[in-house]
């Protein structure tokens, strides 16, 4: 018997309720002051078919980037994503916002990461600080 060190899926897939509108939800996800709240500062507002640039709340360098692919307003919003140790390699953050009864369900799903062994610490990595990120958004909304 072998051991397969491959993973087969590396998608991180996370979901916060939120007691606030789609709407509002949107403005954190897009707005440049907002996103420096609950995740990384952004250099300016994102917007569809534009760079993105993410920097660090503690010293100012850079955290995380790519281009907006995709915007429908209040409802879905695709990133290409990479930082530091992808080494350049582009992964994809797509975002999902549900109303509900109650608020928004906001679903994230991070994709195109790496699907072996030796990136495994990276995806650890990433599903810890996605899992902390989306948890801000509880607070701010």
């Amino acid at each position: 018997m072998t051991l397969d060190t491959t993973m087969t899926d590396t998608t991180i897939r996370k979901s916060v309720y939120l007691p606030t509108s789609p709407e509002r939800v949107w403005e954190f996800l897009t707005k440049a002051d907002l996103l420096g709240k609950w995740f990384h500062p952004a250099e300016k507002d994102l917007a569809a078919g534009e760079d993105y640039l993410l920097t660090s709340q503690k010293d100012g360098d850079r955290m995380c980037w790519g281009t907006v692919e995709d915007m429908r307003p209040h409802e879905f919003m695709r990133w290409s994503f990479t930082v530091g140790p992808m080494a350049g390699v582009m992964s994809t953050v797509e975002w999902y916002l549900t109303p509900t009864a109650g608020g928004t369900r906001l679903t994230l799903e991070h994709s195109g990461l790496p699907d072996n062994a030796d990136g495994y610490g990276l995806v650890l990595a990433l599903d810890k600080g996605w899992h902390g990120f989306l948890s801000n958004l509880h607070d701010m909304t």
